[in-house]
């Protein structure tokens, strides 16, 4: 046995010491490379055109600088963002020849991962005139330009540029080459004016501005780009909504810094319906901040909307939801390999002639526990900033690794391979056989491991039940789970605390060892089920090194199965056990099983972002959002029994919906805020948006019929 830690151990250094010599030198080999390339091209180009070929002497001259972008790269708008720096103008003219500060087109909004930034990519016209006057000296006229900007890809490089035009004087000259560029510059600037009417008024982080609807005129969507920086934590996105008299109004969260030290005014660009691009409209303008009265969105209120109902979730009614959702929970498929576990131990308990009580307090106690805990560690990371949800420990690998061992391990336990018992150690078979199979503890267990499989599904009432929880204080978020996991194991309780219904198991016989090597069906597909679901988190190598873990923990266990049973011990399998695990050890040391797997799209399905989202509905493209996950059974079923029928995907490219898939198998926070944003703790979540504005939201479990009704219904 000595000669065996000393081998792993050896392994496992000899392991570490090649990956650190492995990436030292491909450190050192990337800088070389690094060094040999040639100088990057250019990422940004400046070009300095005019609408006509000359200067007309007290006439519009329009002009525009032009900044050409290398593919991939980006410079920013005059208010950058969270990151970068506002791109910047200088001009060198004839001494008579005045010039306008260039105007700003739109500039494209991005959300890499919470960082919100306003920039420019491909091609970017930057409009301004120029004024002659009426005797101007000389014949033409030399206007140079100096443009400083900070140009970011991968990264971020200043960078600066110059272009220079040479224009005659002219009375009647003739339109240039780039006449339609310039021209169509004007058409994306902002017009700048004020807004009579408009109302923003702030409290404590929240900000609500109107616009009245006798200034402007929205169909479809409002949003705003601020021109201030520090006032608004831009991450947070803007929320459109109509009031009853029409009017637009928008709901936005205000920065730090605003609240540390508060301003009278608010400088930005308002959008209507998608801006000029989508056929809308852009206003620059400003208006005064005022304190007052600002309500709550429903995701931090005490009352959320109910998918499908006008009702309304206050902590009673989510204890309520959450005590339903847990009764449902039963029901749900990735329960039933566990709670057949529960049919066994009671079968054998009454068999035995056991109190059944015990076995029902131990299992509601494990649920609770579990319960308590997993509401306990939801909270306390949501509270240092982590942005997490239902089911949050299934993404990561390590954990759905190690359920995966253990779902191995019970799946050989119910083939009779071996036993649970504390007397694995003895030879003897009597005293083996003797030992007790079954207990409160392994009820316990029990009860612990129903509540962290259960997590991949999505009962009824259980959606807006978690989502209020998770943004209530610690006694109310507690209260809404234990009532969960109450309603998981008041079924199982009752069956033990009244006797008489314990006559309705069947009697003792031969049939149980049947009945139990079947109950090893569901949780051998289970076994295959938390396989596939890791094959969508890890890389094949990582893949390759859980098949190693779970052969060495199947062999492992069979040879203790052959102790248990008195057959003694065979050393070459347990030679070939231990060199399984050494590998497996040298492989976590590569850091191979912390490689995710590649991300892969469903057919006519699209990676989901914020951005798609407004992109389609500016072209007035319904969308169709599923977030969902590889370990949500809940999700994976409503793919089969709606999502990918013929007749939803029929409607789908009739209506001409966009079909957008958020995939939360491993942790997004972009995706776990829209969840919140929702009143949702996680998936799935089922949204059709609408170019009219408005947003439905399905419920948990999908029919053909209420994908088809939704959409047909915006249709209308």
């Amino acid at each position: 046995m000595g000669s065996v830690k000393t081998w792993l151990a050896a392994a496992a250094l000899c392991a570490a010491a090649a990956s650190t010599w492995a990436s030292g030198a491909q450190d050192l080999l990337s800088t070389l490379d690094r060094a040999a390339q040639p100088a990057p091209e250019p990422s940004v180009t400046v070009r300095l055109v005019a609408q006509n070929e000359g200067l007309t002497p007290q006439a519009e001259n329009l002009l525009a600088v032009v900044l050409e972008h290398a593919p991939g790269w980006h410079t920013y708008w005059r208010m950058p963002g969270d990151a970068g720096l506002t791109t910047q103008f200088s001009f060198t003219t004839p001494k008579d020849v005045r010039l306008t500060d260039p105007r700003f087109p739109l500039p494209e909004r991005h959300n890499d991962k919470g960082i919100v930034s306003f920039s420019y990519g491909g091609t970017a016209v930057f409009p301004f005139e120029a004024e002659i006057p009426r005797f101007p000296e000389g014949r033409s006229a030399r206007i140079s330009i100096h443009v400083s900007y900070l140009a970011c890809k991968d990264v971020c490089i200043p960078g600066e540029g110059t272009a220079e035009i040479t224009l005659p004087y002219e009375v009647a000259p003739k339109p240039s080459a780039d006449a339609e560029l310039v021209s169509n510059a004007i058409v994306n600037v902002p017009e700048v004016a004020d807004i009579r009417g408009v109302r923003a008024v702030y409290e404590e982080d929240r900000l609500k501005v109107t616009v009245p609807a006798s200034e402007v005129h929205v169909e479809k969507s409002l949003s705003f780009y601020p021109l201030d920086e520090r006032v608004l934590k831009l991450s947070d996105e803007p929320q459109h909504q109509t009031e009853e008299d029409g009017s637009a109004s928008i709901l936005m969260t205000l920065a730090p810094e605003f609240l540390q030290e508060p301003r009278a005014t608010l400088s930005g660009v308002f959008l209507g319906d998608g801006g000029p691009a989508a056929g809308g409209w852009a206003i620059e303008t400003s208006f005064p901040l005022e304190k007052g009265a600002v309500p709550k969105p429903a995701v931090f209120s005490g009352a959320l909307p109910v998918a499908g109902s006008g009702a309304s979730v206050t902590t009673l009614t989510a204890i309520v939801f959450a005590f339903l959702g847990g009764l449902i929970l039963n029901l749900m498929p990735c329960v039933f390999p566990i709670l057949s576990l529960k049919i066994l131990q009671l079968i054998e308990g009454y068999r035995r002639g056991e109190r059944l009580l015990p076995h029902g307090i131990a299992f509601t106690g494990g649920v609770l526990v579990t319960m308590g805990v997993l509401a306990g560690a939801l909270l306390a990371l949501r509270g240092v900033g982590m942005a997490l949800g239902w089911g949050f420990q299934l993404q990561s690998p390590w954990v759905v690794s190690l359920l995966l061992v253990l779902f191995v391990a019970i799946t050989i336990n119910l083939l009779g391979v071996f036993e649970f018992t504390a007397a694995s150690h003895l030879a003897d078979t009597r005293v083996a056989r003797s030992a007790p199979r079954t207990g409160a503890a392994s009820s316990f267990f029990t009860g612990i491991l129903a509540v962290i499989v259960a997590s991949p599904c999505t009962a009824p009432f259980m959606g807006a039940a978690l989502g209020y929880a998770v943004t209530q204080p610690a006694v109310e978020a507690i209260a809404v789970f234990l009532s969960l996991g109450l309603g998981m194991a008041l079924p199982w309780l009752l069956l033990c605390i009244f006797p008489g219904w314990s006559r309705m198991l069947p009697r003792p016989g031969a049939w149980m060892d049947v009945f139990r090597k079947v109950m090893a069906i569901p949780m051998a597909l289970a076994v295959v089920w938390l396989g596939w679901v890791l094959s969508k988190q890890v890389s094949l190598n990582g893949m390759l090194l859980m098949l190693a873990g779970c052969g060495s923990a199947a062999i492992a266990l069979w040879l203790l199965g052959r102790e248990q049973w008195g057959r003694g011990r065979n050393r070459v399998l347990m030679g070939v056990t231990s060199f399984l695990a050494a590998g497996a050890i040298a492989v976590i040391a590569t850091g191979e099983f912390d490689r995710a797997a590649t991300a892969q799209g469903r057919g006519v399905w699209q990676p989901w972002s914020e951005e798609a989202v407004r992109a389609s509905l500016a072209e007035g493209r319904p969308v169709f959002v599923d977030f969902t996950a590889a370990w949500c059974v809940t999700c994976q079923a409503n793919k089969v029994a709606a999502l990918d029928r013929d007749e939803v995907q029929t409607a789908f490219r009739d209506g001409n919906v966009t079909l957008l898939m958020g995939d939360w198998t491993n942790r997004d926070p972009a995706i776990t805020d829209i969840l919140s944003r929702f009143g949702r703790s996680g998936v799935p979540l089922y949204l059709l948006y609408r170019p009219d504005g408005t947003v439905q939201v399905l419920p948990e479990l999908l029919t053909p019929g209420i994908v088809l009704d939704a959409v047909k219904g915006g249709q209308q």
